[in-house]
């Protein structure tokens, strides 16, 4: 299985390509690190799949690129790996034809065998269960309950003196929370943890 590998962190873009590369079903025919830079690989190199984190360098969104690598190669598998648990990443994904999606939280053993099922024509997604577990994961204590007071109607001047935090400290904790989430808003943020039973709220 020929891979065209996209991602923009280069020791992670290294460590990934030098990863896969000890099974010997996998060869690493180009390692690029922006979604700009696929397409020149692809038609440099013969390729049967394409794994690319969604947000690459200059802050190019890999889901933008799809449609035109689907045109020009609509052989080549396209898998995407994100480590942001946004909704809409995934929604996005499906849309424009993206085969595969995956989060960085997985093993190597289980990125390798979705590779391989991609590469035999399967799609593979994750349930809401893992987005669920990997938000949860990746929250702080804190920045969980803030979301949870948020979910039950709390408003940020409320928060804050419940928890004897500053506004400022607050607004900090949002924007960590958005950060790790992907999520462009707290309210989105708190629809998904309601919608999926992440957070339970009083009313419930």
């Amino acid at each position: 299985m020929r891979i065209v590998l996209c991602e923009d962190q280069k020791i992670l873009l290294d460590g990934l390509a030098s990863t896969l590369v000890k099974d010997d079903a996998l060869e690493i025919v180009a390692a690029v690190p922006c979604a700009d830079e696929i397409l020149p690989a692809l038609r440099a190199n013969e390729a049967d799949i394409v794994l690319s984190d969604i947000i690459t360098t200059e802050n190019k969104n890999f889901l933008e690129f799809v449609k035109d690598i689907k045109a020009e190669f609509p052989s080549v598998r396209i898998m995407a790996i994100t480590g942001f648990p946004d909704i809409t990443f995934m929604e996005h994904a499906k849309k424009v034809g993206v085969d595969s999606f995956v989060y960085k939280n997985i093993s190597t053993e289980e990125l390798i065998s979705v590779l391989k099922n991609t590469y035999a024509g399967y799609s593979v997604y994750p349930t809401n269960d893992r987005i669920k577990n990997m938000m949860l994961s990746s929250l702080t204590d804190m920045e969980f309950k803030i979301l949870r007071m948020y979910c039950n109607g709390k408003e940020r001047d409320e928060i804050a003196s419940t928890l004897y935090l500053s506004k400022s400290s607050i607004k900090a904790y949002i924007s960590s929370i958005l950060q790790k989430t992907g999520f462009s808003s707290i309210a989105r943020v708190a629809i998904y943890a309601v919608s999926t039973g992440m957070i339970f709220t009083d009313n419930d």
